[in-house]
This record gives C-alpha cells, sequence and structure tokens, in this order.
C-alpha cells in the first residue's frame, strides 16, 4: 500500500491529531524562535540561557516517569492535554516575567507539560492508530505537519515583534501569543480527541505498577534502547535550543533574516519527516539507519570549520537539519514500536528521564561555549556524539531491530531481507 493510500485510511483520530498539530507547531515556532532573544533583550547571559535549559531538561526527565504512571491510572489523554496546558502557561510566565527567578518557575512549569505532552504523544497517537504499519505512517505525518507549520511560526516570528512591539521587549507580545495558540490546542484536542484506555485490562493496573514496573526497569531491551536515547538527547540539545542564537551571531544577520532561514528549515524538515517512511521501505530499516548516520556526521563535520561561506554554512545547515530530523524521527518512532503495548507508558517515561540528563549535560555545556562566542565547536561536540552513537546502534540496537522485524506480521518479507543481509 502506497504512503497517500495508507493516509487515507488513516483513522478519524488520527487525522484531528494531526490537524491540531498545525497549531500547536505555529505556536511553537513563534516561541522557539523569540524566546533566547527576548531573555537576550532582558539581559540573561547565554550561559544563564544554558544553564535555564539544562534545568528544563532535568525537570522534563523527573516528571517523566510520574507521567507514566498517572498515564496508567488516569488515561494518557488526560496527562497529554495537562501537559499542553501546563506548556501554554510556562510560555506566559516568559512573558510576565522580568527576573531569573521568574524565568527558572516558568522553565519547570514548562517542562513539566512538555514531559506530559512526549511522555504521552506518541503512545496515544499510536493506540488511535490501531496497526503497527499505520504506527510508522501517523507518526511521520505528524512531525511532518509539526514542523511545516513550527516554520510558518518562526517565520511570524521574525515579523510579530515588528508588528506589535510592546512590553518590557519588542519580543514580549510574541510570547504572550504563542502562549495563548497552545492553551487553544488544549482546548480543541481536549473537546476532539477521544479517550482511549490503554490496551491492558484496567483492573489489573496496580499489579501492573508493583510487578511490570520492576520487571521494565531491568529489561536488558528497554535498558539498551533508553541509553541509546540518552545519546540521542545529547546529539539534539547541542545545537536545536540554539540555532537562532548560533545563526544570528555566527553570520550577523538580523531576526528576520534568521527567521528566513529558520522558516525554510521548517519546510526542510518537513519533507525530511514525510520520506521517513519511503526511505525504511526502500532501504530497509538498518541501511537507512547507517545512510542517515553517514550524512549526519558529514554535515556537523562540516560546519566545525569556521572558514566556510555563508551560502555554504546556510546549505549544510539546512540539509544537516532535515538529515537529522530525519535520524530522530527514526529513532523515536522505531525505538518505541519495538516496545509491547503493555510497557510503553512506563518506557516512555524512563526514555525521557534519560534523554532529559544528555540534553541537560549538552545544554548546559553549549550555553558555556556560546558564552564564549564560539559557534563552531557545538557541531564538532555533535559529530562526536553522533559517532559514538553509531558505533552503539551497530553493536547494540541493531539486533533488536533484526529480531523485531524477524518475528513482524508485516508482510514487508522484502524489507526484512534487505535488513538482515544488507549490512
Amino acid at each position: 500500500m502506497s504512503f497517500i493510500a495508507q493516509v487515507k485510511f488513516l483513522p478519524k483520530e488520527v487525522k484531528r491529531f494531526i490537524a491540531t498539530e498545525a497549531l500547536l507547531g505555529i505556536g511553537m515556532g513563534i516561541f522557539g524562535l523569540v524566546l533566547n532573544l527576548h531573555l537576550l533583550a532582558l539581559n540573561v547571559s547565554p550561559e544563564q540561557i544554558g544553564a535555564l535549559n539544562s534545568v528544563g531538561t532535568l525537570v522534563m526527565g523527573a516528571a517523566a516517569i510520574p507521567a507514566g504512571f498517572f498515564a496508567n491510572y488516569i488515561g494518557r489523554k488526560r496527562i497529554f492535554i495537562s501537559g499542553i496546558t501546563l506548556t501554554g502557561i510556562g510560555y506566559g510566565l516568559f512573558g510576565l516575567g522580568e527576573s531569573i527567578g521568574v524565568f527558572y518557575l516558568a522553565q519547570i512549569i514548562q517542562f513539566i507539560g512538555i514531559s506530559f505532552l512526549i511522555t504521552t504523544e506518541i503512545q496515544l497517537l499510536f493506540s488511535y492508530a490501531e496497526t503497527n504499519e499505520l504506527e510508522t505512517v501517523s507518526y511521520s505525518l505528524l512531525f511532518a505537519v509539526f514542523t511545516l507549520f513550527s516554520g510558518v511560526g518562526t517565520l511570524l516570528g521574525g515579523f510579530i515583534p515588528n508588528w506589535f512591539p510592546y512590553g518590557n521587549t519588542k519580543y514580549q507580545s510574541s510570547v504572550y501569543i504563542s502562549a495563548v495558540l497552545i492553551l487553544v490546542v488544549a482546548l480543541l484536542r481536549g473537546i476532539l480527541l477521544p479517550c482511549v484506555n490503554n490496551s491492558f485490562d484496567k483492573g489489573k493496573s496496580k499489579l501492573l505498577l508493583s510487578n511490570i514496573r520492576i520487571y521494565q526497569v531491568f529489561d536488558k531491551k528497554i535498558l539498551l534502547i533508553i541509553f541509546y536515547l540518552f545519546l540521542a538527547g545529547m546529539a539534539f540539545s547541542t545545537i536545536i535550543p540554539f540555532q537562532n542564537v548560533i545563526v544570528k551571531f555566527r553570520m550577523g544577520w538580523s531576526d528576520e533574516y534568521v527567521s528566513y532561514l529558520l522558516t525554510i528549515n521548517g519546510l526542510i524538515l518537513f519533507f525530511a519527516s514525510m520520506i521517513m517512511p519511503w526511505i525504511i521501505n526502500k532501504f530497509g530499516t538498518i541501511k537507512a539507519y547507517y545512510y542517515v548516520y553517514g550524512m549526519n556526521l558529514l554535515f556537523a563535520l562540516i560546519l566545525a570549520f569556521n572558514n566556510i561561506s555563508v551560502m555554504m554554512f546556510s546549505t549544510i545547515f539546512l540539509l544537516r537539519s532535515g538529515s537529522f530530523t530525519l535520524l530522530n524521527n527514526m529513532i523515536e518512532s522505531q525505538t518505541m514500536s519495538v516496545v509491547e503495548e503493555e510497557k510503553r507508558d512506563f518506557f516512555a517515561g524512563v526514555k525521557s528521564l534519560l534523554r532529559s540528563i544528555g540534553s541537560a549535560i549538552a545544554s548546559y555545556l553549549a550555553g558555556y561555549i556560546l558564552e564564549n562566542q564560539n559557534y563552531t565547536y557545538p557541531f564538532l561536540i555533535t559529530f562526536v556524539i553522533l559517532l559514538v552513537s553509531l558505533l552503539y546502534f551497530a553493536i547494540f540496537i541493531k539486533p533488536i531491530f533484526i529480531e523485531k522485524l524477524s518475528n513482524s506480521n508485516f508482510s514487508f518479507e522484502e524489507e526484512i531481507q534487505k535488513d538482515v543481509e544488507g549490512i
């Protein structure tokens, strides 16, 4: 079945989920562009911004495991909607605040919300998708819509400060607008998305919490995967949270030009997300990982050189973003797919914890580097992390994927043959 045909057969719940993701992307796109600039305008240093990001990611990790427990008791949707609401409240506090203490409070609330969101989002989407084949399609389409509309939000974030330059900085109105959009998403999803019980018997939840939870903590496969996600979190947070700062100061561009580049970046991410299922089907899961890792390593290494031209930097920066998004989406969707349904809530919490620790370490390190106005080292550090991640994948994760493919009920015999024999 082609990708387009699969999209047509997606359940209506998945389509509603994806449609509302557009508004979430716009809100987060605006916020992602203006927050650092808003903080810098309030005389918050890059090192302090790095510390804020580190605290936020640690809070996100600490909240992830409780979020997994709560999802079993009161349902994934309720935790999911609560997470979006808290994220919107955190955004609003960033607009209201003028001191570093308020910003830490806003960051904590925001990242508790994000933790609740990401700990339940994929499982909730997959529960609506109903089949393993549609899970990959749903995730790909969801992230594609998010990245496309976050690009729209990024573009708007470059102009809203000039349209509405009101507040203690010219970015304050943009922060408020992003907060309102996120809260509207919470309302719409609360109304449009049905509550779906977890696939296991609710009457057994207490027994599962006392037995399966402990079993999951010491499950070898899950432990191997979550450390892999720890490395992915480090690779993500070395650059992504600071990419607007890196572009602005490495190129000496205005906010509008930064927003143009990051808007194009959003389109690249959209394309990368859309082609993920095709790449996996074309090359097989294992080959696809090796090819995408190779692209990421090459682009990160090129960007680590300081003497490349503005045009070359812009081009490679966009290609790196697309290839990294492709890799990140493959990691997120494929690792969740190999975990049994009854373990997914707990797995999501534990993986978020480890990924957040990795992100916190990388964010603090990147903030320290940028404080010293070095805009090439983050790419070099990312290259090293990705190289370690590739070796870890080859040794520990590839066998897990091959076992899953071998035991799969998919009618993808040719793909399985590619994966087992391809490398």
